[in-house]
Parts: structure tokens; sequence; C-alpha cells
């Protein structure tokens, strides 16, 4: 009877303790530095806009920091068309990535201020400080500015990029920190373009009413007559490969602006651009020419002589020789002297800094032939 009574003594303790573990509340964080980390984690966005990284009053030029994180474009993208704002991306509670496009030339070597506006999705509470700035406890965004050098160099992948580390912190009522927590701001470069293309209807010219292609170079036309800021597209060559598919030199893709055809209807397609052939005081500039997002032009220093005449010192776009100047009237991208077809040999090399292609533009062509 009494190894009964035990066992049923034994048997409500056990069940006590069963009872007891399982209404356990739950724990929520433990110290003061969870509950930070949970704070941090609710950074609901970073962005940097254009309104509070541009000069000017008012403003009329985005600063170079803020410009770096835009891919480069030919034509250049005006500062009224430029993008209003670039978000980071939030990685994680520790990490926000900003992504900077691949390019060689970037050399921000003196620390330039970018100034970021940060939301979280929640109030961050009171005495907490993101650096030494007191965060108002609200949900409405706000500015902080990130100090930091934008160098192609320490920006590739390998290097890890460029790093800011940043603490967020709260303190008591004397402003003692009781805990602090740090996070990272990375700055690295995207995987480059290998595009190295000029597309057919790429090679274009901005038609003008004086200096550089004057209306009156290109062809006469009615409907619609050639006005200023028209524009005249180069004919390219139909591409062959290994003949002239850019590879190399000697393989040029090949443009054209042609003489016009002695009769017939139809557009430049069919008809040629050039009213005439063009001679040495008929000026052009590319000055529409579409580059691959990244990419830019390479020329040499050979000057053209001979007959027909070729050669590689000339930018297309600006019209300016390698180490020449011109006037608001002039350029070195013009016609022959004796009438002849002159060509103007340039590379272009990707985003990449490796890949490359290499083009002519051949003034004064041969009409287009056929109905």
């Amino acid at each position: 009877m009494k190894k009964k009574i035990l066992k049923n003594i034994l048997s409500l303790l056990t069940l006590g303790l069963v009872v007891f573990s399982c209404n356990k509340p739950s724990e929520g964080p433990k110290t003061e530095e969870e509950a930070i980390k949970n704070t941090i984690a609710n950074i609901k966005r970073i962005v940097f806009t254009k309104a509070k990284n541009s000069t000017g009053t008012p403003a009329s030029a985005a600063t170079s920091a803020y410009a770096a994180l835009f891919v480069k474009k030919t034509p250049a993208v005006t500062y009224a068309d430029l993008d209003t704002e670039f978000p980071a991306a939030i990685q994680g509670d520790t990490v926000i990535k900003v992504t900077v496009p691949f390019d060689k030339t970037l050399n921000i070597s003196t620390a330039a201020t970018l100034t970021a506006t940060i939301t979280l999705n929640e109030k961050p509470g009171e005495n907490v400080y993101l650096g030494d700035k007191k965060l108002t406890d609200s949900t409405a965004p706000f500015d902080y500015p990130i100090s930091t050098q934008l160098v192609h160099a320490n920006l590739i992948e390998s290097t890890g990029g460029v790093s800011q580390v940043l603490e967020i912190k709260r303190k008591d009522k004397d402003g003692k920190v009781l805990i602090k927590k740090s996070f990272k701001v990375v700055f690295i470069h995207d995987a480059p373009s290998n595009n190295a293309i000029i597309g057919p209807d790429d090679f274009k010219f901005t038609v003008a009413a004086s200096g550089a292609n004057l209306a009156t170079s290109f062809r006469t036309t009615t409907n619609p007559a050639r006005t200023a800021n028209s524009i005249v597209k180069a004919h390219r060559v139909t591409i062959t490969a290994n003949t002239n598919d850019g590879t190399a030199a000697g393989k040029e893709i090949e443009f054209q602006l042609r003489t016009k055809k002695a009769s017939g209807t139809g557009d430049d397609s069919t008809m040629g651009e050039l009213e005439s052939a063009a001679n040495a005081t008929t000026y052009f500039k590319a000055d529409a020419l579409k580059l691959p997002d990244g990419a830019y032009i390479e020329v040499g220093n050979t000057e053209c002589t001979g007959t027909p005449s070729v050669c590689n010192n000339v930018n297309p776009i600006t019209g300016v020789k390698t180490g020449g100047t011109t006037t608001a009237d002039t350029t070195d991208l013009k016609g022959a002297g004796s009438n002849a077809s002159i060509s103007y040999n340039f590379t272009v090399v990707a985003q990449d800094g490796t890949t490359k292609k290499h083009y002519k533009l051949t003034i004064n062509a041969a009409a287009p032939t056929g109905a």
C-alpha cells in the first residue's frame, strides 16, 4: 500500500514539472544589444537622391560622386535627364551595398560626400544615434552624409570594394554609450560589359545652321526639309566575317557618308547622305553617335595622307584630332581637298577596357547604286 502511494506522488510531481515547462513564457530579446540589432534590421530603404547631391543655386549639376553612381553614356546624359535617385541594396542586418558602374577612368581620390536618405520601418526609440547624429524617434526619412573615395583600382571585386563602417548607439541620459553596433556601407564595381558594337543606325550627326554639320553639306530634302537639329545617319556597309567585322586593324566595320545618287527618289539610305562631294572646308562631327553603355573611343596619331586618304587620329564624336583644337566653325573631321574619299579609322573600347572593335568613317564614299 505504501509503495502504491509513493508511486502516485512521484507521478503527480512529474506531471507538475511537465505542465510548468509547457507553460513557461516565451523569451524576448535577452539583451539590449539584441534589441538594437532588431532595430537596425528594420532599415527599410537607403537612397542617394539627385536633389541632395547636386551643386548650384538652383541646382544645375550633379556632384562627381553622385554622377559616378551611373554608367557613362554616349551621347552624355544631361543633368535634367539624370536619374533622380540611386537606391542602395540592403543585405542582411549589417551590409549596405552600393554598386558603382565599372569605369577604369574613375579617380575620385579625395574623399567626397554622398548624402544618403535613410528610412526606417519603425521608430528607433529614444537616445539612439547614428554616428554623432541623434535620431528622431520617428519613421520619417532622414539624411546622413557618407564620405568616401571612389577610385577604380579600389572598387574592383577582387579588392572587396571600399567600405565605410558606421555605428548605431544607444546612450543613457548622461550620454554614456550603453551598447553599440557597427554596420558597413560597401562601394563596389558591378560586372563590366564587353559590348563594343555601334548599332547600324547609331552613327549620327546633328544638322546645324552654322559651323560643322551644315544643312547644306547634306543631301537636299524637301519632305521633310533638312533643318537644324535634325539627324543624319551614316550608312553602314554590310558586314562580312573576317573581312570587315571589326576584329582587327584592316578589318574595320565601315560607316559612310555617300555622295548623292544622280537620279531617283527616296531617303538617305537609298539616295546617299551628301549633296555633293565634301571638300577640305566641309566640316563634320558625329555628335549624336551612340556608343554602348560605358564604352569609349580610342584614336591614334596617324595623319591623313595619300589618295584616297586614311588616318586614325581624329575622334569622330568631337571631330578633333589627337592634340588638336578646333574653333566653333571648324573640325578635323572633313572632306578631302581633291573631293576624293577620305577615311577616319578609330577603335571602340567596351566598358571592360579590354574588348575592342575597329571602325572607320569614309566621307565621299561612292553613291548608292540600284533602282
